[in-house]
């Protein structure tokens, strides 16, 4: 014999503008994320982040940007997704959505340093990697950099890339 448990649930925005009993765990509906309520905090706290008696805590975050069409004319296309402030970004993975034109290769990074956390990357549709690369900390938010390193300029497409990286917080008290 089973027993089903099932938890609070709603969505993140309404999670985040309410709070439970202390104890009291949420589900939210549209990201899947699990919170912890204290009882006075509206949203309460993500079960993902390791917290300390005082209120300090590390947490593991993953930002998924939506598809972005790849501006054609360069070898180079900074991506309206950013690296948030105050993160330690462990990788970078990406999706190509609708097939790369121009380049027929490229690389994934930042300003400065353009294949931070991939190269050598294929432009099909349907082409992907999970780029490790890190940790590299970035103190203001910093746009990604896609470099075409073979074929040429950029003349269309569409990619879907995600951020995972760690933040931080001090104590409370």
């Amino acid at each position: 014999m089973s027993v089903q448990v099932q938890l609070r649930r709603d969505t993140l925005a309404n999670l985040q503008a309410n709070h439970g009993a202390q104890g009291e765990l949420f589900v939210t509906t549209d990201t899947n994320e699990l919170f912890v309520q204290d009882g006075t905090t509206n949203g309460g706290f993500v079960a993902s982040a390791r917290r300390g008696v005082n209120g300090s805590f590390l947490q593991l975050n993953t930002l998924e940007g939506s598809i972005e069409t790849i501006t054609p004319g360069g070898t180079t296309y900074s991506t309206t997704l950013q690296i948030p402030a105050r993160a330690m970004v462990v990788g970078v993975s990406h999706r190509v959505i609708a097939t790369i034109t121009g380049s027929t290769a490229f690389e994934i990074g930042v300003s400065g340093t353009p294949a931070m956390f991939a190269t050598g990357l294929g432009t099909a549709a349907g082409s992907n990697n999970a780029g490790i690369g890190g940790p590299n900390t970035f103190y203001s938010a910093t746009p990604l950099l896609l470099t075409s390193t073979a074929g040429g300029n950029f003349t269309g497409g569409t990619i879907r890339i995600s951020i995972q990286y760690l933040t931080m917080g001090p104590p409370t008290s």
